[in-house]
């Protein structure tokens, strides 16, 4: 009963009319800020801070107005080729926060998922909510815009803006296709749309810059990578009559920490023929982190929400804190939801 009012009033606060915002009150109230931070979900992927970096270069260029891109966590490995992702203020903290007036929060699902940011929502003049996820909450926000039609986050920063095209340039151009393209896994997943495709068309003429690109989109393994894949490979788990397949790590792999690492243990169980759906346990210090991946046409956000969680039909995630759980205990949870799922 709890859970109901509760995802009740989630509910209704994405469909209050009063903070459901156009793509036009979004460029008058940017226009008009004084300082304008931008910041996006922890363990941020390329969408993220590729959509973050592309809106600062866009708020440059109409508005000349700096807009700071920040993130409460460290910087991915897979980030290191992003264009300037040198400017991105990782492990941000109230001594090097920029000032705050409006926060634009980009990618993030929940408004919980932004790090210790979510406190301080309060302080600032104005909170703008921009994503292509089913959002859940959003205590806080004050602007909210959310195209679930959207391949990624970096689509609708230029649907938002594509009467302005003729000022980008070809930095703003490579930000919003690598977000783009990684998302899609290089517009191949079914959250490619004709609309993704001619956006992708537009962006290329504009001019990407295709060695950074490819530097991004391609995987370059080192030997810390291949020891962890070898370490992923042997702690499979998988169910080969249902084509369920988990896996538990630690925050470090073979010695490594798994943000310093080139390898994705979701992708790495995914692409495997016998598992149709995945699910990887990371243990931190206090709780569990999921993230669920599915080649199939259930909807795995279904099971994400039922713990909290959120995200896509076929790329989902959530935490739980190990005073609720156990990892054995949560694994076989996990697998009895989604044996139920594939069976629905």
């Amino acid at each position: 009963m709890l859970t109901e009012i509760k995802e009740d009033k989630l509910n209704s606060q994405i469909n209050d009319d009063r903070i459901n915002t156009s793509k036009e009150q979004i460029i008058e109230r940017l226009s008009k800020a004084q300082n304008i931070t931008i910041t996006g979900h922890r363990n941020p992927d390329c969408d993220c801070i590729c959509s973050g970096l592309a809106l600062s270069l866009i708020i440059k260029k109409l508005f000349n107005k700096e807009a700071f891109v920040v993130n409460t966590d460290k910087m991915q490995r897979d980030l290191h080729n992003v264009l300037f992702v040198d400017r991105v203020i990782f492990e941000v903290n109230e001594n090097n926060i920029p000032k705050k007036d409006v926060l634009v929060i980009l990618d993030s699902g929940d408004i919980d998922r932004i790090g210790w940011l979510s406190d301080i929502t309060d302080e600032y003049n104005e909170v703008i909510f921009i994503d292509h996820h089913k959002v859940r909450n959003i205590k806080g926000v004050t602007m909210f815009y959310d195209d679930t039609s959207a391949g990624a986050t970096c689509e609708i920063i230029f649907d938002i803006f594509q009467d302005y095209a003729d000022k980008m340039d070809s930095s703003i151009a490579t930000l919003l296709y690598s977000g783009i393209c990684t998302d899609t896994g290089s517009f191949i997943f079914s959250n490619t749309t004709e609309r993704t495709l001619l956006y992708g068309s537009k962006l290329m003429k504009i001019g990407v810059i295709q060695e950074n690109l490819g530097n991004v989109v391609r995987k370059r393994y080192t030997k810390n990578d291949v020891d962890a894949l070898m370490e992923i490979y042997k702690r499979m788990v998988i169910d080969y009559d249902r084509k369920i397949g988990y896996i538990c790590l630690e925050d470090t792999i073979c010695g490594t920490s798994i943000k310093e690492l080139g390898v994705s243990a979701s992708d790495t169980l995914i692409q495997m023929e016998d598992v149709l759906i995945g699910f990887i346990i990371h243990e931190g210090e206090d709780n569990f982190r999921v993230s669920i991946r599915s080649r199939c046409s259930k909807d795995i956000r279904d099971v994400a929400e039922s713990f909290g969680g959120g995200g896509h039909p076929k790329a989902s995630g959530f935490s739980v804190s190990k005073k609720d759980y156990t990892k054995e205990r949560l694994a076989e949870d996990i697998n009895n939801k989604l044996i139920d799922l594939l069976a629905s």
